[in-house]
């Protein structure tokens, strides 16, 4: 069998957004192989046991390695010959800004034009995933006592987000996404929330890409061209905590 590798080690949201990249070359008749931060094995075996997800651990001082060097040597062992790395920005020994369309168009379609699968797959991530119902009811008996709620995430790696509060209605419970479980645990917590408030992070990616919700709100917290491209009937509101300076991207 044909062998695909994909060097994106994290972030767990850009390994969501991805996934139906990988899925498009396995219909394709690929075996997939993904090196990942070992943090992250579990849960994407758990999800999507069809790729050979390989365990990478970082380590202080060699976020280099960690990203691009110690995964294209694992693809390389196996024999991996066709790899994409997907990375638009990496701030390390690889000079990604000569990179077609980098400085054009946002990081979500640049991995699809760099591995030349149609932007549109991105909205196929449920054909990659196998729910675990089980895991949802037991996140949703935890967290939900009251049958009127509101489902937030704001905390994303490096900010956390703040909103006009009286958008909430009144008599409503607020449940925050936190770190309980695996990311998709949620899905049923979110599926049947009467709103959806969220910043940039991995679980309004996998809200946007699974099409869930009917009302959301969405905050963004930078630029754009690292704000992925949303697809699903998102209103955009004041984030409050969000600087002016964080949006605007200087192009050399």
């Amino acid at each position: 069998m044909k062998k695909l590798g994909i060097i994106q080690t994290r972030g767990i949201g850009d390994i969501h957004i991805a996934l139906p990249i990988a899925f498009f070359y396995k219909k394709k008749g690929f075996e997939i192989f993904w090196p990942i931060y070992d943090k992250w094995i579990d849960q994407m075996t758990h999800y999507a046991s069809w790729v050979n997800w390989i365990p990478i651990k970082i380590y202080p001082n060699k976020k280099h390695e960690f990203f691009y060097e110690w995964p294209l040597q694992k693809l390389k062992e196996i024999e991996v010959n066709k790899i994409y790395c997907l990375y638009s920005f990496l701030g390390t020994k690889i000079d990604l800004s000569k990179e077609p369309y980098f400085n054009f168009v946002s990081f979500d379609r640049f991995k699809y034009l760099k591995s030349k699968v149609p932007f549109n797959y991105k909205w196929k991530l449920n054909e990659c995933i196998k729910r675990d119902r089980q895991r949802e009811q037991k996140i949703y008996d935890k967290y939900v006592k009251n049958e009127k709620y509101v489902v937030t995430h704001l905390k994303a790696n490096d900010h956390i987000a703040d909103f006009d509060r009286s958008i909430i209605p009144s008599g409503f419970d607020v449940i925050e996404i936190n770190d309980d479980g695996y990311v998709l645990d949620w899905l049923k917590i979110i599926e049947n929330a009467a709103m959806i408030i969220m910043t940039n992070s991995v679980m309004a990616n996998i809200v946007d890409q699974l099409m869930l919700g009917k009302k959301k709100y969405f905050l963004q917290k930078n630029n754009i061209f690292v704000t992925p491209i949303l697809n699903s009937n998102w209103e955009w509101i004041e984030n409050k905590n969000m600087n002016p300076k964080d949006v605007i991207m200087k192009l050399e």
